[in-house]
């Protein structure tokens, strides 16, 4: 069964543009992994601070792998200095 991952995270102020380049680099590895169907973000409509996005694995195997990526890792780093705080994440299943 496919694991749905939502996620919404907000940017410092001004900075949604950074947060927006660095889930884009995130989001070139990801796709690239194997279980992985889906990594998508939008900036938000009615927010100039939020970003909304989901993932689409094929199992939990596959999320765990990409959660131990270099990726990831990386992107972790660079996000604690652009975020208010931590992402909201939901996860569904398909």
């Amino acid at each position: 069964m496919a694991v749905v991952i939502f996620t919404r995270l907000i940017a410092k102020p001004g900075r949604r543009e950074e947060l927006l380049s660095v889930l884009g680099e995130l989001g070139v590895a990801t796709r690239a992994e194997p279980g992985c169907s889906a990594f998508v973000t939008h900036a938000a409509r009615d927010d100039a601070d939020v970003v909304l996005g989901y993932e689409v694995f094929d199992d939990d195997d596959a999320v765990t792998a990409h959660r131990a990526t270099d990726a990831v890792r990386v992107a972790r780093e660079r996000l604690d200095d652009l975020l208010v705080e931590a992402p909201r994440i939901d996860y569904a299943l398909d």
